[in-house]
């Protein structure tokens, strides 16, 4: 992709350009235009000189080109006590990263790859928490969110008095997850859910 920043003056003429990201002068770039394509480090601050009969103007006004940023894998999940990493990106040449739980920065989480220890207990009541990573480069800083989804462990079933021998004779099936808390279940017999079991 590319973005397109314009330098304009009201003075009458032909004017030339200089173009700053920060305090350095962008090279080679003299045109009323500056285009800026991913991957080019774009993030930043700009201004623009205007020359006109030899004359040079007053810096323009700062414009800001946000850093962006992107989270992998986009739709994280995970069972809990489970890790998962996700990684941060941003389109810079380097970047400086802050990762947060909700509202809350992470301690110790300070570069671009995060391992989160998935944990029930950090969910809200969908099932998600929520996590972003702040990238700044060039002085500027863009953010990015996921809603990471989180499950129980996968549990498992432990069959007693099974098969059932005998007319009048009953067998028990266990489901049991080592999540903490108070699950409920759902059962099915093959994929028909077993009604009013819980």
């Amino acid at each position: 992709g590319t973005g397109t920043l314009t330098c304009a003056t009201a003075s009458a003429g032909s004017p030339t350009f200089k173009w700053f990201q920060g305090s350095t002068e962008v090279s080679g770039q003299t045109g009323a235009e500056l285009i800026r394509t991913y991957g080019s480090n774009p993030s930043g601050e700009y201004t623009c000189k205007a020359t006109l009969n030899t004359v040079e103007s007053d810096a323009s006004a700062a414009t800001t080109v946000a850093t962006h940023v992107a989270i992998t894998p986009a739709s994280p999940s995970g069972a809990d006590a489970a890790t998962v990493t996700m990684t941060c990106s941003a389109d810079a040449t380097t970047a400086t990263y802050v990762w947060k739980k909700g509202s809350t920065a992470i301690t110790g989480a300070t570069t671009a790859e995060y391992a989160y220890t998935v944990a029930i207990a950090d969910a809200d009541a969908s099932g998600n928490v929520g996590f972003t990573c702040e990238a700044t480069a060039n002085s500027v800083m863009g953010t990015a969110t996921v809603n990471f989804s989180v499950k129980p462990q996968q549990p498992t079933i432990t069959a007693t008095g099974m098969p059932i021998t005998a007319s009048g004779g009953t067998g028990t099936l266990t489901c049991a997850t080592a999540s903490a808390g108070s699950p409920t279940f759902k059962w099915f017999q093959g994929s028909t859910e077993v009604s009013g079991q819980s």
